[in-house]
């Protein structure tokens, strides 16, 4: 099944050596990533593909049987292997990740610190009152707030956006995400979007069934449609 949430970050540098990359600290190994044979383009846009590793420390409680001795064994904290794709345009200075947020931040963070490694990214803020403007339904916003003993809110419904403190976070810079409809493909799709860096389609992207990465190329439309990226 296709991802429907991608990860994207602005990438001013990003220089990988030939081969497969370990990426570790303290000596203890982390992950990897190493640079596709072919390169992708989604409409005008070329992307060179990194198929990435990142093993990440779960906190959680959980039972596993043991075979050694043949009964149940508790535990607080596992590993998690995590396999995904890195997608980089050096034309439009954007990188997707088909990982979660968290992991691709994780990811990025740790091999930016590789001494081989020439790798130079942000977030992209986002001007949320400007993409709200472009939706034809603004559906749910979530935003910071000082109101006492309340850091976030989300308000959501057909038209939230004419609610007045919605508006006030809107025209304050203060919303972190926003949900919506924007024309995509010649009809209106649902999608998230993130200060974080997260896009998230909560339509069916089944009309594009028959293309290679559906996601990629739904997010690059997004983000031109929101007018994050010009192609």
């Amino acid at each position: 099944m296709p991802a429907t949430s991608i990860s994207f970050r602005r990438v001013t540098q990003f220089v990988i050596p030939e081969g497969l990359v370990q990426i570790t600290k303290a000596n203890v190994p982390l992950g990897s990533i190493r640079r596709d044979t072919h390169t992708l383009t989604v409409g005008r846009v070329v992307f060179q593909k990194y198929r990435c590793q990142y093993t990440k420390d779960i906190v959680d409680e959980i039972t596993v049987y043991d075979t050694n001795i043949e009964d149940y064994v508790e535990y607080d904290q596992y590993k998690k292997s995590f396999d995904f794709n890195i997608f980089y345009s050096s034309q439009q200075q954007i990188l997707f990740s088909d990982a979660t947020t968290p992991v691709t931040k994780k990811f990025l963070k740790q091999l930016a610190a590789e001494d081989n490694v020439e790798l130079d990214y942000q977030t992209i803020h986002l001007d949320m009152e400007s993409i709200s403007g472009r939706m034809p339904q603004t559906k749910g916003i979530r935003f910071s707030t000082v109101d006492e003993g309340v850091t976030r809110k989300n308000f959501s419904g057909d038209e939230v956006d004419v609610n007045e403190e919605a508006v006030d976070a809107l025209q304050n810079d203060a919303a972190i995400q926003i949900i919506g409809t924007l024309d995509i493909g010649g009809r209106g799709r649902t999608v998230m979007i993130s200060q974080a860096g997260t896009l998230v389609s909560f339509t069916s992207l089944v009309y594009m069934d028959d293309r290679e990465y559906p996601m990629l190329e739904f997010s690059l439309e997004v983000l031109q449609e929101i007018g994050v990226l010009t192609v």
